[in-house]
């Protein structure tokens, strides 16, 4: 019996080598058939269409109970909704993994309990000590839309999910914004679209003396917008500048591979699509709020959010310090204490994006909303 079991044993580790073998060899293809429907975009019918004037088209409103109102365990944090004077329009990154369509229904169960659990809680609550929070849902691209191999249909379900961000925006800026100041903010997909958002409803318009600043974390941004899009809107690279675009993408000190940055993802220039490939990208560190390759100390870190199950915790203080270096955010947080489980192939530290700098983008708000209010804005309707 004991042979017997040394077989079935040495049996199970072959098959265990040759799967990680096989992952090794064919894991662009696996990841594209995993996540990518069978069917061409065309031939899916899309999902129905949210209606904003319904507030349960909607994760996250300043009077709803959700879980963009969880707060920190520490004194220096508070949801403040209620008397904020600026709102943040939140644009949440993808939650949606199902390959049977393009785009996702916004009631499904699956996509909405990470958006809750994970999204509102890690991301879009940064924001409730200084803004209002909105973040509407949307038909949000499947994550095989990202995919080079199918560029056609991927960014038919990408060109979806944005129409129904830009309507969501309208929207929100014709029902509740009340020309109040606002922030933009995102991550992943959703920093996509934001990206297009600030081209087609805020750049050279009146809206943008109005808009604080724009987060659009986790998506690679290439540093040619400023030349050949916006017009109004630069990099931030001081921590109370105003009416900027801050961005990152962070990876491991160590072993990092972030060729999927410059590969994988780029920007339509009047319709026509570039890679990014030999593009510099737009990283500011969030823990210096500039655009140098400086290091950013630990001690600068006030603190980072471990995932976790329960409610949020208190922050770890200096838990990794940060540098950009070729427009990509290196940083080093410690094995283990909720900030490993999720880590991506090629050290790609993307689930982290905001919870490794948590409380400086907090602060980093709250700077910048109160540089916003000091400065004389004539042209801005008043704040109710």
């Amino acid at each position: 019996m004991a042979r017997i079991f040394l077989y079935i044993v040495a049996g199970l580790v072959v098959l265990a080598v040759v799967a990680i073998t096989l992952l090794a060899a064919f894991k662009d293809e696996l990841s594209y058939w995993a996540m990518t429907p069978g069917e061409p975009f065309a031939a899916l019918p899309a999902p129905p269409e949210p209606d904003y004037a319904d507030p349960a088209s909607w994760a996250a409103l300043p009077k709803t109970r959700d879980a963009a109102d969880q707060v920190p365990k520490t004194p220096a944090a508070a949801d403040n909704q209620a008397t904020a004077k600026v709102d943040v329009f939140f644009i949440a990154p993808t939650t949606y993994y199902n390959r049977t369509g393009w785009n996702a229904p916004i009631d499904d169960n699956d996509a909405r309990e990470r958006l809750d659990g994970f999204v509102l809680k890690y991301q879009a609550s940064a924001f409730n000590g200084s803004a209002r929070v909105y973040v509407p849902l949307y038909r949000q691209a499947t994550l095989g839309a990202f995919f080079p191999k199918n560029r056609d249909d991927g960014d038919r379900a990408l060109d979806l999910a944005y129409e129904d961000v830009r309507r969501a925006f309208r929207y929100y800026m014709d029902n509740h914004n009340h020309g109040r100041p606002f922030i933009l903010a995102a991550h992943s997909q959703g920093s996509r679209h934001l990206s297009y958002l600030l081209r087609d409803e805020v750049d050279g318009t009146p809206l943008a003396a109005r808009m604080v600043a724009a987060y659009a974390v986790g998506f690679a941004l290439p540093m040619d917008l400023f030349s050949r899009v916006y017009k109004d809107i630069g990099p931030c690279t001081t921590p109370d500048q105003t009416g900027c675009l801050a961005s990152w993408n962070s990876f491991a000190v160590k072993d990092a591979d972030p060729a999927s940055l410059f590969d994988n993802v780029g920007f339509r220039y009047g319709g026509v699509y570039e890679a990014n490939r030999g593009k510099k990208l737009l990283c500011v560190n969030p823990l210096s709020w500039d655009i140098s390759e400086e290091n950013a100390p630990a001690a600068l870190n006030l603190g980072a959010l471990p995932t976790t199950d329960d409610p949020l915790g208190a922050p770890d203080a200096r838990i990794t310090g940060a540098h950009c270096k070729d427009g990509v955010l290196y940083a080093s947080p410690p094995d283990g204490k909720g900030y490993s489980g999720l880590v991506l192939p090629g050290g790609n530290y993307h689930i982290y994006d905001y919870n490794l700098f948590y409380m400086n983008i907090r602060r980093n708000v709250a700077q910048r909303v109160e540089a916003f209010l000091a400065r004389p804005r004539p042209e801005a309707a008043p704040v109710p």
